[in-house]
């Protein structure tokens, strides 16, 4: 079982209460796989005899004179060997169905871990954005009075307070969501081994944007076809190489007298020029180079597909690096006029607020950015099939 690495694991963290890390996230959300009933591996013995027969005849419905003919048809060691590789190819038929549904839920739980990540992010700066506006509450409470304030600034106020609370609400109502939906409630969750976009970059640049896309593999699917072909190719050339076609005891009264009795034994040989079974090997000569044009069609689209995919995840990590450089240039030439202003003046708390408010504003669209760009890194890896490998791996730590 693919996950019986993590599986151990699972009573421990029902047990404790200590913080939920990614791996302990990962462990509960695979929980749902396990378990199902294993299919009986039957073993079947393909006989030495393919085909028995028995006639009788008769002469004049004389029971004396009653003819038996008994005729054996044999396999042989290719045939066996030839129909037990069929047979084996048949009952180890890859479970595409669950390996659909083992790739879907990696990625939902990517998905979710991700999404768990970006809400705390963003509930931090709620928070932050939530204090500057308090404090721009009091301190326009303190210019109200004055000459110079602006009323239509307490209108803009409560209409930035209205807009706070409904993105704090939509945010808890999406936290709760996906803490209800793997039974987090009351768990602290630890973010702390989550992967930064410079880890990212070092790893997609040593790999998927070097141009190793790792769709050079067939799928399953068309593996296995291409395995039955072969496999059904030589039990036919098997079949048509048996050279004994039948063995055969005869046995012809008289029944009345044990010197009389006759007994006969026969053999028949074939030597096969059907027409019948050169078109069957012809069809499936045929249905393997399409079969072959098939896959190769296939792998075609596959890896234009995850080329674009590359493509669109370097352009994003590429926006992202400019976008930080010229937030973190921003913030630079912010916090330069802001050490001019003069903190006992109105207007310049006023301005001091907004460089404020400014910069978390940057980072909201710095994590809108950063959470896009791991959205198109998950993907090309679900794509590309490289989530999906029998050994778990957590691509977002």
């Amino acid at each position: 079982m693919r996950l019986s690495i993590l599986f151990f694991l699972l009573p421990a963290i029902c047990l404790a209460q200590s913080p939920i890390d990614a791996e302990q996230f990962f462990v509960l959300g695979l929980s749902s796989l396990e378990g199902g009933e294993k299919p009986v591996d039957e073993q079947i013995r393909f006989p030495w005899i393919d085909r028995y027969e028995l006639r009788t005849e008769t002469n004049d419905f004389d029971v004396d004179k009653q003819e038996y003919t008994l005729r054996l048809s044999p396999s042989t060691a290719r045939i066996r060997k030839a129909q037990k590789a069929l047979y084996d190819e048949l009952k180890n038929a890859p479970d595409l169905k669950g390996q659909e549904i083992y790739c879907d839920l990696l990625l939902r739980l990517h998905i979710d871990w991700l999404s768990l990540f970006m809400l705390n992010e963003n509930r931090n700066i709620l928070d932050e954005r939530g204090m500057l506006l308090q404090d721009r509450q009091t301190l326009y409470e303190r210019m109200a009075g004055t000459y110079e304030f602006d009323p239509e600034k307490l209108v803009k106020l409560q209409t930035e307070k209205s807009d706070f609370e409904v993105d704090s609400n939509k945010l808890a109502l999406e936290w709760d969501y996906l803490v209800n939906k793997y039974g987090l409630q009351n768990r602290e969750i630890d973010f702390s081994d989550f992967i930064t976009v410079e880890n990212l970059s070092t790893y997609l640049t040593s790999t998927i944007l070097l141009g190793r896309n790792e769709a050079s593999s067939e799928d399953l699917e068309t593996e296995h076809k291409r395995q039955l072909l072969l496999k059904e190719m030589e039990l036919e050339k098997a079949e048509e190489k048996r050279m004994i076609d039948f063995f055969q005891l005869r046995y012809n009264g008289p029944h009345t007298d044990v010197l009389q009795e006759k007994l006969s034994i026969g053999l028949g040989f074939q030597l096969s020029n059907s027409g019948n079974k050169k078109l069957k090997l012809q069809e499936l000569q045929i249905e393997q180079e399409e079969l072959n044009r098939k896959s190769a069609r296939d792998m075609q689209e596959r890896q234009e597909k995850l080329a674009v995919l590359a493509s669109k995840l370097q352009n994003d990590l590429q926006a992202f690096f400019y976008f930080q450089k010229i937030m973190k240039q921003e913030l630079e030439e912010l916090q330069k006029l802001s050490g001019k202003l003069s903190p006992d003046e109105g207007t310049s708390l006023l301005l001091l607020l907004d460089i404020e408010e400014r910069h978390l504003a940057m980072q909201m669209k710095s994590l809108d950015k950063k959470e896009d760009l791991l959205k198109a890194y998950l993907k090309y890896l679900h794509e590309s099939e490289k989530m999906c490998q029998s050994d778990f791996v957590n691509y977002l730590n």
